[in-house]
């Protein structure tokens, strides 16, 4: 569902949520002092509008404790729950498996709080591109150290990190042939890199018409989630290893390059 409709959902119940957080209480230490609901957003303008179904909701307090939790929550019921919280900090995770986000926010006072909740992709995103190929040329390849799987965890202070297996596994490159003179891949959606390695690694081979091959180890900036992620390299320079340089065109999308300069990235 659209953020937009979201805020709808939020300002029809705005003035029976601060109505009935207005009441006090005999023991100040367990007052309720505010009801929080979940204003959820895209970190990528991209993902707007898509389709999720629901998400697992986890609130902590400082020390880690749970303290609110929801499963199979939709945007609808996120968005129109109030969670009534004593003051206090927190934070929570959302996820629906493909999209995530952590939130730290702090109660504070009475009435209704909205928390900014911005929806990242847990997977990267990986397109290759090489230039200057001979007609038949195909292109093929792997990452070689995604991480395997991922999970949340609670971080001193109560805080929420998203974090990573330390294991790595090889993902397959979409195939792609030449067109025009340019080898362009399908957007690969995986895993980012594993947390202990300094550099993502990438195997690429070409395979000419006549069945000549040629290859490299591309060795570039790890890829970290919702990060879109560009390869762009020069048929010519696939010969020996590279290690590409890094140009970020805004802050989710990354050009992996060799050589040259970036002209309208955005074209």
């Amino acid at each position: 569902m659209r953020h937009s409709h979201l805020i709808i959902y939020i300002a029809s119940l705005l003035a029976m949520v601060i109505t009935s957080c207005s009441s006090t209480h005999g023991d100040e230490d367990n007052r309720l002092a505010s009801s929080v609901v979940l204003g959820f957003s895209w970190y990528d303008p991209a993902d707007a509008g898509t389709p999720v179904s629901s998400f697992r909701v986890n609130i902590y307090d400082a020390q880690g404790n749970l303290v609110f939790t929801r499963d199979k929550m939709t945007t609808r019921e996120a968005a129109s729950t109030p969670i009534a919280l004593p003051h206090g900090t927190y934070s929570a995770s959302v996820t629906d498996g493909t999209f995530y986000s952590t939130v730290h926010f702090e109660v504070t006072g009475d009435g209704m709080l909205v928390v900014d909740t911005p929806l990242r992709r847990i997977t990267a995103q990986l397109t290759v591109i090489v230039e200057d190929a001979p007609a038949g040329a195909t292109l093929s390849g792997r990452v070689l150290n995604a991480s395997s799987d991922w999970h949340f965890a609670i971080a001193t202070g109560g805080y929420v990190e998203l974090m990573f297996s330390p294991e790595s596994k090889a993902v397959e490159l979409p195939s792609a042939a030449s067109d025009g003179g340019t080898i362009t891949t399908t957007p690969l959606r995986l895993m980012p890199t594993v947390p202990a390695d300094a550099h993502s690694l990438i195997e690429v081979e070409i395979t000419e018409a006549d069945g000549t091959r040629r290859g490299s180890m591309l060795t570039c900036d790890p890829m970290l989630p919702a990060g879109k992620y560009t390869v762009r390299l020069n048929y010519n320079d696939i010969s020996t290893p590279l290690t590409l340089s890094t140009v970020t065109i805004n802050k989710w999308e990354t050009l992996f390059i060799y050589e040259g300069e970036v002209l309208n990235p955005l074209n």
